[in-house]
């Protein structure tokens, strides 16, 4: 997104950026969680990995050479989409397959971890290396870890799976959507999902930026170290979730809480005047974020048999990854038409307080699942 603001790109520009992202998802997320519960996970996953690689290595040579423009940047991102259409689901359902259940809840734990840590070093990094090397830095940067997440996936080997007989590629697919729609507490649990990524999720990617540039008056490398801070509160909660989580027996209770703590502070977050009071804001949003973040997987991979997982997680991934993208050229265009990003932010997260409070007090059912 700083690319974009580079480029002299507003938020309704960014929020195209991010919307033909999502496209791929849209199109092919459920064909690929057809090939994750059929296919060598490990081969999809690497596949995944590669192309992201010679994306990012494009990318890079391209804003170097000067030769970049928000048409490409367009095109860019929507290629980039592909790879993380393809390998997202594949990673979230392959975490079952390596642990046993009973460790799910920590297993989500350290890869959430891993993801926190990098929401903490990346920015952390990324700031200097744009105030001295400028934006291609950072990309460059970005491809050099991708190639090392390459060669890590070399030694992986995943255990053998038992294949039920292969059916037409329509009926495998409704086969994983009829169940979350059968799964009461599933459903729920995907409602959540979609609200999250519309209210908190979009709104976020796609007017944080401004927000800390325009009314926090953040430079590049600030806002890197702001959104660094949203990723210690997420590190900090899913160190507590491994650390504590036989005893957190009422999951359902916890994750719709930390729903609404996160909107609350998101209503917040969007009035904040300065990089303190902003930092401070991003720091407790990330601890709802934590909470929400393991429980979400947690809930719905515990409440889902092996053989539809791929399936499952790959709906999960379709909301996540297209509806992000929509929801941030939605809340762009609305921010740009009414001139006031931190407004159209507090509202989202003033929606998501509303759907969050009502499972919460409702769907009594849902408060002591595990």
């Amino acid at each position: 997104m700083w690319l974009a603001l580079d480029l002299g790109a507003r938020s309704d520009i960014s929020g195209v950026i991010l919307f033909v992202m999502g496209v791929p998802a849209l199109l092919i997320s459920l064909p690929v969680g057809v090939m994750s519960d059929r296919m060598d996970r490990r081969l999809l996953l690497m596949g995944s990995q590669f192309g992201a690689l010679v994306i990012t290595l494009g990318i890079a040579t391209m804003v170097t050479t000067g030769h970049i423009t928000v048409a490409w940047a367009i095109i860019g991102s929507f290629i980039a989409g592909i790879f993380i259409a393809l390998g997202t689901p594949v990673r979230t359902a392959m975490v079952p397959t390596l642990v046993p259940s009973d460790k799910l809840v920590g297993a989500i734990a350290v890869s959430t971890i891993g993801s926190n840590i990098g929401l903490i070093i990346g920015p952390a990094t990324a700031g200097p290396v744009i105030k001295i090397w400028g934006i291609q830095g950072a990309f460059w940067l970005q491809a050099a870890l991708y190639g090392i997440g390459f060669l890590v996936l070399l030694p992986l080997r995943v255990p053998d799976r038992i294949i039920s007989q292969r059916k037409k590629l329509r009926e495998e697919i409704f086969q994983g959507l009829s169940f979350i729609n059968g799964h009461e507490a599933v459903r729920s649990f995907y409602v959540l999902l979609s609200a999250s990524t519309v209210f908190m999720m979009a709104p976020w990617i796609v007017l944080g930026p401004q927000i800390a540039r325009e009314q926090a008056g953040a430079s590049g490398s600030q806002t890197t170290a702001l959104f660094a801070l949203l990723g210690v509160g997420q590190f900090l909660t899913s160190m507590a979730i491994m650390r504590f989580n036989h005893k957190m027996v009422r999951k359902g209770m916890w994750f719709m809480c930390g729903l609404c703590w996160g909107s609350t502070v998101q209503i917040l977050l969007g009035q904040s005047q300065s990089i303190p009071v902003m930092g401070l804001f991003l720091f407790l949003w990330g601890i709802g974020g934590g909470l929400y973040m393991n429980l979400n997987q947690t809930l719905i991979q515990n409440n889902t048999p092996p053989e539809v997982m791929g399936r499952v997680m790959a709906i999960h991934s379709l909301l996540m990854s297209g509806l992000a993208p929509a929801g941030a050229l939605i809340a762009g265009f609305v921010a740009r038409r009414i001139d006031s990003a931190p407004f159209i932010f507090s509202l989202c997260g003033f929606l998501m307080l509303l759907t969050a409070g009502y499972f919460l007090l409702f769907k009594k059912h849902l408060r002591p699942l595990a």
